[in-house]
């Protein structure tokens, strides 16, 4: 039988909350007896917009 893998990302704006999801999903899969691998943390994602201060009659400033 050939081995399964499968792999989960999760996104969220709050890294406390993430880290616990990622340690209940680790305790999970180690009671089935699989193994596990990670969690391996990726590289964080900042996105940065610029705006206008004023948008309607104060645009130039």
């Amino acid at each position: 039988m050939a081995k399964q893998k499968i792999r989960i990302k999760l996104k969220g704006y709050d890294h406390k909350i993430l880290d616990q999801s990622a340690e209940q999903i680790v305790a999970a899969v180690e009671a089935t007896g699989a193994v596990v691998s990670g969690p391996v943390p990726l590289p964080t994602h900042i996105q940065k917009f610029c705006v206008i201060r004023s948008p309607f009659i104060d645009k130039d400033s």
